[in-house]
């Protein structure tokens, strides 16, 4: 498909070489030096309260007011990530409607957002890929854009993404150092200094943490290493550039537990019995470490007083080993599989059972799993140009710009066995005297798999926006033209295969303010990602393109103290291929093309960020829901109803309790399907093949957390947060049979010296 032709014009704008940003007239400078205020850069108001936000970049690169978006964006201020002791980004984003919690809750900063699973980390608007989860020390916001949107991801997941914006250096001296004990996931040091080395010209900020935490399992644990140095420098009074260089080491070790074996639908779900809450399988050596480096910079200038550019690049590298050891299958005393199992699939109905008699009392097991080696790099560029008018009773923004992304990784895995105990390489996990077991790869072992993959693409695109009668009426549309190209060698064969695509995908909005506090809107958006085929099933190579209808209201009123939003949204991914279940009745037989399905994820949420007075914050979310396929069949993992609400409270600064200050929050997740095994069933004869229904139902459960902070003086303070406040046993998630347990009740104590 070829490019649209307003499209090129964006790329001949690139020819320019400069960019703009920001800052307050000091009293030395004259109407000429004020530095002017980018439309690449968010402006808050600290007067409309802690929690509350009015502007977002991350819907199309540029700044804008979240009253006059076509599409969902919800944004968590820095105050609220300190409040809530935000660890890693889910405690942060379960309180943003329409986020819950995926299959791995303890690493790659896992979730689903409108039930469609999410990878790794944002950074200002860069995709980021890693195994361990990203330290929040560098976050200074977190931004949520839902749904498809192909200016800042057009081959993200469908139901949004997460972008998390960096710290910047700021032009003042300040800074401050922590230490943080606790129960669990703390022992942690943080710093943030940033120092004015010439005024209004340089400035230097450097932030890292180092955490040496404990997991609430046996042999669990978390280690970081976060340092994150960077410059601003104004080059002149619209031009500025800033630079980032982040380098990190981590290591992580997953807490799940088997499952079981009586564990089927609603009912019987709980931990493999015998095996205690802090169970651990494998000794600390099973972990994923991951050590990398990334830089970036951001360079803005206005050229005229109508024409701004952004020109922004990222490069990272990474190198993660990992191991994975699982229980495997239950065996007797000689080694062999038990079979069958307790819980059995009905051949006919898809459905898990147990006869309620059948037992397994004395499994034994043969831990076993992989060692896993890759190596990482990607690189980004983008470059925007925005220009402006400004008319009476209407104004025009357009916005024009490229990206190129590039990303490539090597490594492969070999199989790895737990160490023999006593000659033996036979387990009973529920045995007193048993211990963690450690792993070993034979040093001639060879690779069971061993591959380079590369992926490139290129995008172009446009987008403008028109406000009408005095802003009372916005209209928004944007192009973006896309080249994919994906390759993949297999080292071990020496085979490659190639695949590539183009796509041009559209945008257009429309939103009517009824008055200056509430509006009403109304937005369309796609996006498209390039699929893989799958030879063995009879999947070609592919795309799978989405599309998002998303309408609501949003209110802002008592001067902006209350925001809140109500929003319909409906996705439908088509391009969702899956083998053809004829496949299943007769092995034997030619195999049949594959199917190509959808899935849809249409519902309800509701959104609130409340400030009535400067001492009260509060935040809230509650989404209803359904993310299914074709047939109706629900997602495993994803949960179609959720709700949180935090509050804080800040005593009076004069008074016998000044300093003080608390907050309480729960957060609830309806159930969801766990596990399920294969496509189809393989039935008696005369009966057709029926989808695998999920082995077990994660039971709803809600979380309770709370805080306490006070400042000594202007230097000093403390906060206590606790998690799981009501020290409840619950189910976060689950993943291949095992399950992710709640940790126990969890103060952490954090005492902070600022200056």
């Amino acid at each position: 498909m070829k490019p649209p032709k307003l499209l090129p014009i964006a790329l001949s704008l690139c020819t320019f070489t400069l960019g703009s940003l920001h800052a307050q007239q000091s009293p030395e400078q004259d109407d000429d030096e004020i530095v002017r205020l980018s439309p690449f850069t968010v402006q808050e108001s600290a007067d409309m309260g802690r929690y509350q936000a009015a502007q977002a970049s991350s819907g199309s690169r540029i700044r804008m007011d979240l009253m006059d978006s076509t599409q969902s964006i919800s944004v968590l201020t820095n105050e609220f990530l300190n409040d809530i002791g935000t660890t890693q980004l889910l405690d942060a984003v379960k309180y943003v409607a329409g986020i819950g919690n995926a299959n791995n809750p303890d690493i790659m900063d896992i979730i689903n957002i409108r039930g469609f699973g999410s990878l790794g980390a944002t950074l200002d608007g860069f995709a980021q890929s890693s195994l361990i989860n990203l330290d929040p020390i560098i976050i200074d916001r977190i931004e949520v854009v839902k749904g498809p949107n192909a200016i800042i991801a057009p081959q993200g997941p469908p139901g949004g993404l997460v972008n998390s914006v960096t710290k910047r250096p700021l032009f003042k001296n300040s800074g401050s150092v922590s230490y943080q004990v606790g129960r669990y996931d703390a022992n942690r040091a943080e710093i943030d200094a940033n120092y004015i080395i010439k005024d209004d010209k340089l400035a230097l900020r450097v932030v890292g943490a180092f955490t040496d935490a404990d997991r609430y399992t046996k042999e669990k644990y978390s280690q970081n290493l976060t340092v994150m140095p960077m410059l601003t420098y104004r080059i002149s009074p619209t031009t500025e550039l800033t630079a980032q260089v982040m380098v990190y080491n981590a290591s992580a070790t997953m807490t799940n537990i088997p499952a079981s074996f009586y564990a089927v639908g609603r009912s019987n779900v709980h931990i493999m019995e015998g095996l205690s809450r802090d169970f651990a399988l494998a000794t600390r050596n099973d972990n994923r470490h991951e050590s990398g480096q990334r830089a970036q910079f951001f360079l803005t200038s206005q050229l005229t007083d109508k024409l701004s550019m952004r020109l922004a690049g990222n490069w990272a590298q990474s190198a993660s080993r990992a191991s994975e050891i699982h229980p495997g299958r239950p065996r007797d005393v000689n080694g062999v599989p038990i079979d069958p199992e307790p819980a059995q699939v009905n051949l006919i109905t898809g459905e898990w059972e147990w006869d309620g008699v059948t037992r397994l009392d004395d499994p034994l097991f043969i831990p076993s799993g992989a060692k896993d080696l890759t190596d990482r790099d990607s690189a980004n560029l983008q470059n925007d140009f925005v220009f402006e008018h400004l008319g009476q009773g209407w104004k025009s923004q357009t916005v024009a710009g490229f990206a190129i992304n590039y990303s490539s990784s090597g490594g492969g895995y070999k199989n790895a066995v737990a160490v023999p105990v006593n000659g033996s390489n036979l387990f009973d996990l529920t045995d007193s005297s048993f211990s963690p077991v450690s792993y070993m790869v034979e040093p001639d072992a060879e690779w069971v798999a061993h591959n380079s993959l590369r992926n490139r693409s290129h995008q172009v695109y446009l987008y403008q926006v028109l406000n009408l009668f005095d802003d009372r009426l916005a209209l928004s549309g944007s192009l973006s033209q896309n080249r994919y190209f994906s390759g993949r060698t297999d080292n071990l064969s020496g085979t490659s295969t190639e695949e590539r695509a183009e796509a041009t995908l559209a945008s257009g909005g429309i939103v009517y303010k009824l008055t200056s506090a509430v509006s009403l809107y109304y937005g369309y958006s796609e996006q498209e990602i390039l699929g893989l085929a799958d030879p063995n099933n009879l999947i070609p190579a592919h795309t799978s393109p989405s599309r998002q209808h998303e309408g609501g209201l949003r209110l802002r009123l008592f001067d902006g103290r209350l925001y809140t939003t109500f929003t319909y949204f409906d996705i439908k991914q088509d391009g969702v291929w899956e083998p053809d279940a004829a496949n299943w009745i007769d092995p034997t037989a030619p195999k049949r093309p594959g199917i190509n399905s959808n899935r849809t994820a249409k519902g309800f949420e509701f959104e609130f960020a409340w400030s009535p007075t400067k001492n009260i914050s509060v935040i809230g979310s509650f989404t209803d829901f359904k993310n299914r396929d074709q047939g109706n069949r629900r997602y495993a993992h994803v949960a179609e109803r959720m709700a949180g609400i935090w509050g804080s409270y800040t005593f009076s600064e004069t008074g016998a309790l000044r300093g003080l200050s608390f907050g309480l929050g729960a957060n609830y997740v309806d159930e969801r399907p766990g596990d399920s095994g294969g496509q189809y069933t393989t039935p008696p004869q005369g009966f057709p093949p029926a989808r695998y229904q999920p082995l077990f139902w994660l039971p709803s459960y809600t979380e309770v957390e709370a805080n306490a902070t006070y400042r000594f003086n202007k230097h000093w303070k403390a906060q206590l947060v606790v998690k799981n406040l009501l020290d409840k046993e619950f189910f976060r998630s689950s993943s291949n049979r095992t399950l992710y347990l709640s940790t126990p009740f969890n103060p952490k104590l954090t005492v902070r010296y600022e200056f």
